[in-house]
């Protein structure tokens, strides 16, 4: 049987892991998959949150929010603009 642990401290089973593993995982928890032998078989990590903008990382949620808050341009004043019309 495949035992879960955190830390080092057996925590449940592999059938307690659709559980068990949202609570640990939103806790930032690393956890470890070991056999009966206690030999580590797996791991399951939590992943960062992604960038907002995957092409460009050093853009953050407030670069976004401010961009957002700027006063824009209607579709009509842009083809004004760009004399489609």
């Amino acid at each position: 049987m495949v035992g879960l642990y955190v830390e080092g401290e057996k925590v449940g089973t592999l059938a307690d892991a659709e559980r068990l593993l949202p609570g640990l995982l939103a806790r930032n928890a690393r956890v470890e998959l070991r056999d009966d032998a206690g030999t580590p078989v797996g791991s399951v990590q939590p992943v960062a949150d992604p960038p907002i903008v995957p092409w460009d990382p050093t853009i953050t949620r407030a670069d976004v929010d401010r961009v957002l808050a700027e006063p824009g341009f209607t579709f009509d004043e842009v083809k004004a603009r760009l004399g489609w019309e």
